[in-house]
């Protein structure tokens, strides 16, 4: 018996979100009926409304298909909404020869929070701050602000923003070398906001990253903060175990 218990969610968005996870992981097979309604009610602690409510989504987006005195089956064009996962930062895959595709929702000079400063070590208060919406395959993959320093943001050819990215501009437009980066990398959720620009529903996973790229002389030369559909992108790394003395662990290649 599993209950659900997120007072914030609405239960059939909840077991709804449950549902479609076994789906899409292939836990539910096409050739056998999902759990009855009183079951599913059962096992989850929840009324038939709430059942038949989280069903009816499932069917609206073609997931399931409910037979009159059958029972609910996963519909067998269940694969066609197995999106793929991409791996690595937006220049690896344009390198890759994957058709990536830029909105530019706005490009503004802003009085940058003191964390954002900190993170370029900029002197001066405004910075330049590009917020895009990258695609792949036609479909939104994230959300991406960029920060530049003045004096880098300044030179920017604004035009080539939605060509390629960033990084790339820095390097090809402005001869700055990037030679190392701190990351973060940590889950989040959508909210109303991001889930319209994304495509997704609000309260779904989103993997929120961090970088900060830094030149040759140790120089911040830019800031990013990326919003990932955890349906499209997985964030992969390959470690290597070291020995030294009596101490061992992993560390990141």
């Amino acid at each position: 018996m599993q209950m659900l218990r997120d007072k914030a969610i609405p239960l059939y968005y909840q077991l709804e979100t449950i549902l479609r996870r076994k789906i899409l992981s292939g836990d539910f097979r096409p050739d056998k009926p999902l759990p009855s309604e009183d079951m599913l009610a059962e096992e989850y602690q929840v009324s038939r409304i709430t059942v038949r409510q989280a069903l009816a989504s499932l069917e609206q987006d073609g997931l399931v298909l409910r037979q009159r005195g059958k029972g609910t089956f996963v519909s067998e064009k269940v694969s066609d909404f197995r999106l793929p996962l991409f791996t690595g930062s937006i220049e690896d895959l344009v390198l890759m020869g994957i058709h990536t595709d830029t909105q530019v929702l706005s490009v503004d000079w802003i009085e940058a929070p003191k964390n954002i400063r900190e993170k370029l070590q900029s002197n001066s208060e405004k910075v330049l701050r590009f917020e895009k919406i990258r695609s792949i395959e036609g479909s939104p993959f994230s959300h991406v602000f960029n920060y530049l320093p003045h004096d880098i943001g300044q030179k920017v050819p604004a035009e080539l923003v939605t060509q390629k990215p960033m990084l790339m501009i820095l390097e090809d437009e402005l001869g700055i070398r990037a030679t190392q980066a701190e990351q973060s990398v940590e889950a989040t959720i959508a909210d109303a906001e991001v889930a319209s620009m994304l495509e997704i529903r609000v309260g779904d996973p989103l993997l929120k990253v961090e970088r900060t790229v830094f030149d040759h002389k140790d120089r911040p030369v830019e800031y990013v903060s990326v919003l990932y559909r955890a349906d499209k992108y997985a964030f992969t790394v390959r470690l290597k175990r070291r020995r030294r003395g009596d101490s061992v662990g992993w560390s990141a290649v």
